[in-house]
């Protein structure tokens, strides 16, 4: 019987150790897959690149929003504020119209085409950058986040004597992938942008009204 015994306890030592090692293994997986870089916004950036039509959405709310979109070789800044103005800067045929929608004007700049790439330049400046990587909730949803440091065109907080070492730009991805939200810090100001990015674009956008006066 003791022999019995003495079998019994070295199989159920052996089992608890195989259970034990499983553990273990099971959460350095967890771990390192919690803690993977998924330059999801390389990867963002990389798919703008390549595209030819496409539109970027960042809105606080319906009367304060940007939309940047692009079809071949024109590119469209929409600026929408809570003042009620309305601003957009088109490029195409590479000159430069600004146009002021509250007004029914615009201004032509000839030969002028240096904010034809605003936004996938911009883009590039923050993926340069090393970043970390974690999880946060926002809007009752948990969401994977990269955090990046310093100043960058999404940045909509303004500040004298601002200390760029200091910004924090999150940028928060949904289970696909998909750039939901955008949130820069500094201080203790904090903004949070709602994003939506677009494959297709409103044509209505790269045309200057044809009632809107030239000065």
């Amino acid at each position: 019987m003791k022999k019995i015994d003495k079998k019994k306890k070295i199989i159920f030592l052996a089992i608890l150790s195989i259970i034990v090692i499983g553990i273990i293994v099971a959460s350095i997986i967890i771990s390192n897959n919690k803690n993977t870089k998924q330059d999801n916004l390389k990867k963002i950036y990389d798919r703008l690149l390549a595209s030819q039509e496409y539109s970027f959405k960042m809105e606080k709310n319906d009367s304060n929003k940007i939309i940047m979109a692009k079809k071949d070789n024109q590119t469209v800044i929409d600026q929408y504020s809570e003042d009620g103005g309305h601003l957009t800067t088109l490029i195409k045929d590479g000159n430069t119209y600004l146009i002021y929608h509250d007004r029914e004007e615009y201004y032509l700049y000839e030969n002028n085409n240096i904010e034809q790439n605003i936004l996938t330049d911009g883009i590039k400046e923050v993926v340069d950058r090393d970043y970390t990587i974690g999880k946060e909730e926002v809007n009752g949803k948990k969401y994977y986040y990269e955090e990046y440091t310093g100043s960058t065109i999404f940045m909509a907080i303004t500040a004298l004597n601002i200390n760029s070492e200091d910004v924090k730009t999150r940028f928060y991805f949904d289970k696909d992938n998909n750039l939901i939200y955008m949130k820069t810090t500094y201080d203790d100001s904090a903004e949070l942008l709602n994003v939506e990015i677009s494959d297709t674009v409103d044509n209505s956008l790269f045309t200057v009204p044809t009632n809107y006066a030239e000065n």
